[in-house]
């Protein structure tokens, strides 16, 4: 029973790493999207949101 709880508390704490990690990639590209220069210069690596 107790072998139980732990697998599940590790799968757990994997998947809140992977969200988080996805969280500050996602965090910085949208930082560099509202930096960026206004003459469009860098609109080779936003062409998907814009």
């Amino acid at each position: 029973m107790q072998t139980i709880m732990i697998l599940i508390y590790v799968v757990l704490f994997i998947l809140a790493l992977i969200l988080s990690f996805a969280s500050v990639k996602y965090f910085i590209t949208m930082w560099k999207f509202k930096n960026r220069k206004k003459d469009g210069s860098e609109d080779e690596d936003f062409k998907r949101f814009d």
